[in-house]
């Protein structure tokens, strides 16, 4: 019998519903983490501290700078392992946005 796998948007194939929808998360934040007309806008909605999104993105220049966004680092965590999942958007669990895929061999 074959492997039951798991699709996400981006067409990523994951082994399980979770890794999956963890994917989408992460997608989602640093889609968001990325808008440069919107980030500070963001960092208020999830209660990072300022200009986390753009360290974070444009990688941390010095190690001081590292750690004074260990509460940012937190919430990022927080939100990629879905214990807010409204943020920065609610993933949808639907059979319409997540496909089941059949074993290779019954495709």
């Amino acid at each position: 019998m074959g492997k039951q796998v798991w699709q996400a948007q981006d067409g990523e194939l994951f082994d399980t519903e979770e890794e999956c929808l963890r994917h989408e998360r992460a997608a989602l934040l640093l889609g968001d983490m990325n808008n440069n007309e919107q980030y500070a806008r963001n960092e208020e909605r999830w209660s990072l501290q300022k200009n986390f999104s753009r360290s974070f993105l444009g990688g941390f220049q010095r190690i001081e700078n590292f750690w004074n966004y260990a509460e940012s680092f937190r919430t990022v965590a927080d939100i990629l392992d879905g214990k807010r999942p409204d943020l920065p958007k609610e993933v949808a669990v639907s059979p319409k946005s997540k496909k089941k895929l059949l074993p290779a061999s019954k495709r």
